[in-house]
């Protein structure tokens, strides 16, 4: 029978016996067994070692930052983050997590010096084994504490979340795939890994059992609890960023992890106070930080990070202080562009009402941006709709319209610069066929789109709909302002790196900028932006090695994805901690109440 409420754990109930299936404990013992088995039969355990390593494909394969990030996703420090992150409620998976550390500790230490079982790169020579990472061959083996740590905390989220069926399958499945990846880098046999994942799930029902029993998660629930939770969590995120790992290609879900730790640190600080679920919506930042940090570590295996931390070293410090002093003029600029498109569209749509403020812009701007550089395919362009309709109460239609005018905007000042500063021959005829491209911008196209309209009324619609309150010319000239101010930046950046003429660093940076613009990409471009740097360098015929342009390129691609992501999260943080306030109104019922008959027949109707 389910137990009665507890008013203390913010009206919801406690944890519950019939939450943990009885086959759970049988599947537990079968998984210690078959493992135990395995481990008696060494010719066997040795023959399904070496074909699922080999089968995993390597250090030089594109899955061996896959690999090296799931196994960094199975450390306990990893574990622990995503369940305090995730559990935002009743807090009762994170109290059986902390009830956990030590339950899984005691199985995980006691088995290694009792069986004292070699590690694979130990008995094996380097030439018969896969191994990603540093090898080890000192402690012992058997069992996986991975495998353990991943399925001890898959058990407690299975059964205290509350979640769907198809969630708690999701759940086991990152744990199998952690097993997995410690026979893919050459740590463990599958014996340690079908007896980690066996002790795992007799961890997590010990675990279960024991928050069951304390007062814990009432404790948690408090507003005192909730804040040493909150500091947890940041010490938590320093931890991991100082980790060392021994996956060097892993780091990547490093960072990942630690922006999500801080992001849940600072959401729980300040809903301290508030009730139960207040800041539910922090826990979604866990899947796409665990996505980007995996989808980054597979990207950026080969990348090689002693050039570009030399080439950052060369930089004197005011040359760093103008290269961030830049970026954040070219966000302000952008902050401020986003400002008046929504204005005008305010005041047509919704007189009387506040519209985007400047720190909205910049927020907004701030997060798009982030989107942009850490989902592939530039799949981050679905976030600006996205958030201004959850954020602002914009409809998703007029959001699409105005990200289809800007990046119209962005190509059109982009191809511009890009005709003046790498089309071949002298500066007169560069400076013809930019003249040449603006009377066809300015003079050619809109007759040509006006004649299209008058045969096709449906392009007539699209085009009024697109060009609505967008007349102002000072959104052309900040468009022109931030891209001018970023090229510079970027451009002297890879002027004083390489090193180039400035003209010449300038040219090499629209180029990449022209690259990172295309659809089919990687996060961030990263690769297509250095490629098109060396491309450019190549065609200009610059005084510099091809090596030490692409070198240069990826230190200042680096250093403005990490000015762009830090100023993203320190900007958030900040305003997670800021009281909260609404923009504007967003009861589009009492807005058309409070319209006038004659401010509808003059506007358009009201979304």
């Amino acid at each position: 029978m389910p137990s009665s409420p507890d008013p203390n754990v913010a009206g919801e109930p406690p944890l519950r016996s019939s939450h943990v299936p009885w086959w759970s404990l049988a599947i537990a013992v079968l998984l210690i067994l078959a493992g135990t088995a395995l481990q008696l039969r060494p010719e066997l355990n040795h023959a399904l070692f070496r074909l699922a390593n080999q089968a995993a494909g390597g250090p030089d394969a594109w899955t061996a930052g896959l690999w090296a990030g799931l196994s960094v996703a199975g450390l306990g420090l990893s574990t622990l983050m995503v369940v305090a992150a995730l559990d935002r409620t009743r807090q009762a998976a994170l109290a059986a997590a902390l009830w956990c550390i030590p339950v899984a500790a005691l199985l995980t230490h006691l088995p290694k010096n009792l069986v004292r079982s070699p590690r694979p790169p130990k008995l094996w020579p380097a030439d018969q084994l896969w191994v990603i990472g540093e090898p080890i061959v000192h402690s012992p083996s058997m069992p996986s504490g991975h495998a353990l740590t991943a399925f001890a905390m898959a058990t407690l989220l299975a059964s205290a979340m509350g979640w769907a069926r198809w969630q708690q399958v999701a759940v086991f499945a990152v744990a199998v795939l952690v097993a997995l990846s410690r026979i893919a880098v050459g740590a463990h046999w599958p014996s340690d890994v079908l007896a980690g994942a066996g002790l795992g799930l007799l961890s997590g029902l010990i675990a279960l059992a024991l928050a069951q029993r304390s007062p814990l998660q009432r404790w948690l629930n408090l507003p005192r609890g909730r804040r040493l939770l909150a500091v947890l969590e940041l010490l938590l995120a320093v931890a991991m960023l100082v980790q060392k790992t021994g996956y060097p290609i892993a780091q990547p879900l490093q960072w990942t992890l630690a922006l999500m730790s801080l992001c849940s640190a600072v959401s729980r600080w300040q809903n301290a106070d508030a009730p139960a679920g207040a800041d539910a919506r922090a826990a979604r930042l866990v899947p796409p930080c665990l996505l980007a940090g995996l989808a980054l570590a597979v990207l950026l295996r080969n990348a090689s990070w002693q050039p570009v931390a030399e080439a950052l070293r060369g930089l004197p410090p005011w040359a760093w202080l103008a290269l961030c002093a830049g970026l954040w003029g070219s966000y302000a600029l952008r902050a401020e562009r986003l400002r008046r498109e929504w204005g005008t569209w305010g005041r047509a749509n919704r007189p009387g009402h506040t519209m985007l403020t400047l720190h909205d812009s910049v927020d907004l701007f701030l997060a798009h941006n982030a989107a942009l550089l850490v989902l592939p395919m530039r799949a981050g362009e679905a976030g600006y709709p996205w958030l201004l309709n959850r954020r602002f109460g914009i409809p998703v239609a007029d959001a699409l319209r105005s990200l289809v005018w800007l990046r119209l905007q962005d190509a059109c000042v982009l191809g511009l610069l890009g005709l003046a500063c790498l089309l071949p021959g002298s500066p007169w005829l560069r400076l013809g066929a930019v003249a040449l491209a603006l009377l066809v911008l300015l003079v050619l196209l809109p007759r040509l789109s006006s004649w299209l309209g008058a045969k096709v009324p449906r392009w007539q619609a699209v085009q009024t709909g697109l060009l609505a309150h967008r007349d102002d010319r000072l959104g052309w000239l900040l468009c022109l302002a931030n891209w001018c101010l970023k090229l510079l930046v970027l451009g002297g950046g890879l002027a004083l790196l390489a090193p180039l003429p400035w003209l010449a660093g300038v040219s090499t940076a629209v180029a990449g900028e022209l690259a990172v613009a295309l659809p089919i990409q990687a996060p961030a471009g990263v690769g297509s932006y250095e490629a098109a740097i060396w491309a450019a360098g190549q065609w200009l015929q610059v005084a510099a090695e091809p090596a030490r342009l692409t070198s240069a390129a990826l230190a200042v691609h680096a250093l403005s994805l990490a000015v762009a992501l830090l100023s993203f999260a320190l900007y958030r943080g900040v305003a997670m901690l800021l009281p909260r306030r609404t923009p504007f109104t967003t009861d589009f019922a009492a807005d058309a109440a409070n319209v006038t008959a004659s401010q509808r027949s003059a506007d358009r109707p009201l979304p």
